[in-house]
């Protein structure tokens, strides 16, 4: 749209003029750029379950969702419950060839095979070789030296990007590195879901105990519009 037909630059303009110059030159020295905003993250742990009802840690499982519009490729990502670099638990790095979808939702099992028996679908990927047919994900040892083993009292679960930034975290039961307060610590058998699944607030109120797990599916809410007939 030209300034001919923009009000608004009409105003600006008839106000400048009415400044001094050396007042204008001060003005405009003065003022400083906006704070740019936090990039969004392309990737958020949508669902934990860290107390299976069965084998620990065998039945244990990471759910990542993609709100980002393009394909992610993942082979630089990690996911483990290590929050610092050079300690004891777990980090682990996804293969080479892997990548997300716009809206995709993936498993990271502790073992397929435990997983398989659970809930009757093989996961898409595990942390522990147990199904040749399942992508195995790589001990990052530049970053922890452990497995990912998640506590039932309270751990913390994230996502690291190339650089090893943040990309997502959780922290849940007593644990408050992430938030305070954290996510709430649910009995054996449910886990903690992200509801709904593409909202980021950094906060505990991401997250409810889920009563019946979902993995590889994830709650997003739809809205129906009704129009006047």
């Amino acid at each position: 749209m030209s300034h001919a037909t923009n009000p608004s630059h009409h105003v600006l303009i008839g106000s400048l003029a009415l400044i001094p110059i050396a007042a204008l030159a001060l003005s405009l020295l003065s003022l400083s750029p906006p704070p740019a905003a936090a990039p969004s993250p392309s990737l958020l742990i949508s669902e934990v379950l860290y107390d299976p009802p069965g084998s620990e840690p065998d039945e244990e499982w990471i759910e990542i969702y993609s709100v980002a519009t393009t394909t992610v490729v993942l082979s630089n990502y990690k996911i483990g419950d290590e929050e610092e670099e050079g300690k004891g638990e777990g980090m682990l790095r996804f293969p080479a060839d892997a990548s997300i979808n716009p809206g995709q939702v993936i498993v990271v099992a502790n073992k397929a095979t435990a997983f398989l028996d659970a809930w009757g679908f093989p996961p898409d990927y595990e942390m522990v070789d147990s199904d040749e047919a399942v992508p195995d994900m790589i001990p990052y040892t530049d970053w922890a030296s452990g497995r990912v083993e998640l506590s039932n009292s309270g751990d913390e679960v994230l996502i690291l990007d190339g650089d090893d930034a943040i990309v997502d975290a959780l922290s849940y039961g007593d644990k408050t590195t992430f938030f305070d307060p954290p996510a709430p610590d649910v009995s054996a058998g449910h886990s903690l879901e992200r509801v709904p699944a593409n909202v980021d607030t950094d906060t505990a109120d991401d997250w409810m105990d889920q009563e019946a797990p979902t993995p590889g599916a994830v709650a997003i809410p739809t809205y129906t519009i009704y129009l006047p007939l």
